[in-house]
């Protein structure tokens, strides 16, 4: 990692939130006793996102209904993070 200057860093990550996240599954009591939380059910919708962080941010986005699976997540590759690393090394090429 030592080779790479900050700049040229980059870290993808995924996210999703629907109605049910901030149900808890698993609870501690005392031994012996069982954890139990009564809920509504909640059929919602799933929205999920996508994006790439680097020093000076958020650069590239995605976000979707539903789950991400691979064309889009591929998708996503292809469209956003590729060609803004195809920019960043022409412009680089340029000034250098």
């Amino acid at each position: 990692m030592a080779q790479y200057e900050p700049e040229e860093l980059g870290f993808i990550d995924e996210t999703s939130k629907d109605k049910r996240t901030t149900a808890q599954h698993f609870g501690r009591l005392m031994k012996g006793q069982c954890a139990a939380k009564k809920e509504v059910f909640v059929h919602g919708h799933r929205v999920s996102g996508l994006n790439l962080l680097t020093v000076n941010g958020m650069i590239a986005v995605a976000v979707i209904k539903g789950s991400f699976t691979t064309p889009t997540y591929k998708t996503f590759l292809e469209e956003e993070v590729v060609s803004l690393v195809l920019i960043y090394t022409m412009l680089l090429m340029y000034l250098f």
